[in-house]
């Protein structure tokens, strides 16, 4: 595509469906954890969810890092149920919690197929927010790793901001000798890949595919509903 020679992706819900696997890491936490035994399954997990997502905004301002919010979601939780936990316990919670999550993550050839074809035209580079140890896990566990070199993985935790502060887009295309016109970001969440992106002067390619409306009036450069129709825009 005129103009562009490097392709950003998010990595969560963008290169594999990280929902299914926090949803099924955590499932299976909960059925086999002491700490959580005798307790409603499904309300334990509706509760982290929920304690999970409200925690972002401390992670965003920089009022939390990684461990705390690991900690907060289940101790919060369990305080709902009238329990708790040592610092110890939760980490416990958090270890087994990212092992049954990784025994699900597998290489997608169809991904790794689009991404091999995409690399022989175009720079591509990882902006993902999140912890740098479960980033680094999951491209290796996806067979990414030699797509996506170190130098091209950007992980909020190590950069200092989070999608969708501008500043770690800038912070990104300097690292990589690009400008915002010569970039393109694909992602899943419309906030903090697509507004984000294009509020830097990015362009962005919108995965949307449950269809849900944008919450802006930002005016992505295409909507998809699988990551391999990103090679129609872009070929």
């Amino acid at each position: 595509m005129p103009g562009f020679h490097l392709i950003l992706f998010d990595l969560d819900d963008t290169l594999f469906d990280f929902s299914a696997c926090w949803e099924k890491g955590m499932r299976q936490t909960i059925a086999s954890h002491p700490l959580t035994a005798g307790l409603d399954p499904d309300a334990v997990y509706e509760a982290l969810r929920r304690h999970s997502d409200a925690l972002w905004a401390d992670i965003r301002e920089k009022r939390i890092n990684f461990d705390q919010l690991r900690r907060l979601r289940l101790s919060r939780t369990l305080a709902e149920f009238g329990r708790r936990a040592e610092a110890d316990r939760l980490d416990d919670f958090q270890e087994r919690y990212a092992a049954a999550c990784m025994d699900t993550v597998v290489p997608d050839r169809a991904v790794q197929s689009l991404l091999m074809r995409l690399k022989e035209r175009y720079t591509l580079a990882i902006v993902t927010n999140g912890p740098a140890d479960m980033a680094v896990e999951k491209i290796e566990r996806l067979g990414l790793a030699p797509l996506f070199p170190a130098e091209r993985v950007f992980v909020s935790e190590q950069i200092g901001w989070h999608k969708p502060d501008p500043r770690i887009f800038a912070a990104v295309l300097e690292r990589l000798g690009a400008s915002p016109a010569e970039a393109l970001f694909v992602g899943d969440n419309w906030t903090a890949d697509i507004a984000g992106a294009m509020d830097a002067g990015l362009s962005a390619v919108w995965l949307n595919p449950a269809g849900v409306p944008p919450a802006t009036d930002h005016k992505p450069l295409a909507v998809i509903k699988r990551l391999e129709e990103l090679w129609e825009i872009v070929a």
